[in-house]
Parts: C-alpha cells; structure tokens; sequence
C-alpha cells in the first residue's frame, strides 16, 4: 500500500464513523505522519533495488571483462613458450625468443594489473550490491510496520477505542526505527 492509498483509505472510515470527533482528528493527524514515513519507506526501498541491480550489473561486466582478460593472458603465455622452444641460434629464432620476452613483458605490464584492477571493482561492486540489498531488507520491514500503524490508526475509529491509536502510533515508531536504521547501514 502507498502513502496516498492509505490516505485515501484513512479518509473513508473517518467520514463513515465520525470525522469531527477527537479520537478521529488525532487518528488523521497519525495516519498523516505515518503515510509521510511510508512514502519515504517507499522511495528509499525502490533506490536500494535499483542499487542492488546497479552494482549487480557492474560486477557481472567486470567478471566478464576479468575473463576476457585472462584468456588474453592465457594466449598470449602459450605464445611465449612456444617462441620460447623455436629460440636457437640463427637470427628467425633468435627474433622468436625476443618476442616471447616482449609477450611476457606485456602480460606483467599490461595484462596483470588490469587483472587486478578488475578483481577489486568486482570485490567493491559486490560490496556495494550486498550493503543495498541489506538497507532494502530494513525499508520493506519499515513499509510493512507502518502500513501496519495505519490500518491500526484507522480501526481506532471504528473501533473507538484510543489504545488502538497508541498501538498503531508504537508499531509506526518501529518503522521509523527500521527505516533509520537502513539509512544508517
């Protein structure tokens, strides 16, 4: 349920059961705050998905482009050796070993700390997909504990009974509490 639903819902039981009376003016005031939260809940809980399939992305790209790498590297320290066994003495051969050198150069240079660079993007992205999918796991227990506190603000109308409100207002707090605790993770 979102913020304007629960509104929407809040305004009907108002108006069916009293909407003037005390107990039904704190009820809107609460449901009003509590929505508020819900929507931040909300919007917060959606980001984090997107991180999670973001940083989710990257890391794949990166682990594709590390085997791309690697396959590289493999070629290219086959080719080495078997420069490497052609070298003899005549100037062909001697040339072979110079380019298996200028191979082996290549994978220490260039190769291999792009293999590094690699893995540390792909260890920090899944670092950052695993921090999201722990923030939205707080958002969506946030979101349900306050659509809980407003369906428990709106039965206190219905019900007339005030410790309902208090109950709705005390699992809300939660919810907030929850919700700053995933901004805080």
């Amino acid at each position: 349920m979102e913020a304007h639903e629960a509104l929407r819902r809040h305004e009907h039981v108002a108006e069916a059961n009293g909407h003037g009376t005390p107990l039904a003016q704190q009820a809107a005031v609460v449901v009003a705050i509590i929505a508020g939260f819900l929507a931040i809940a909300t919007f917060l809980s959606n980001e984090a998905v997107k991180e999670v399939i973001t940083e989710e992305t990257q890391a794949a790209d990166s682990s594709a482009r590390l085997e791309a790498n690697d396959t590289k590297t493999t070629i290219a320290d086959g080719n080495a050796t078997l420069l490497k066994v052609l070298e003899t003495t005549n100037a062909k051969q001697a040339r072979a070993f110079q380019e298996a050198e200028a191979l082996e150069a290549r994978i220490k240079n260039e190769l291999a700390p792009v293999d590094i660079k690699l893995a540390s993007d792909i260890k920090t992205n899944q670092q950052a997909r695993d921090h999201a999918d722990d923030q939205h796991f707080f958002y969506e227990l946030s979101q349900v504990l306050l659509q809980i506190g407003i369906v428990l603000a709106g039965i206190s109308i219905l019900a007339k009974r005030r410790w309902l409100l208090g109950g709705g207002i005390g699992v809300a707090v939660i919810g907030v509490g929850l919700l700053i605790a995933g901004v805080l993770a």
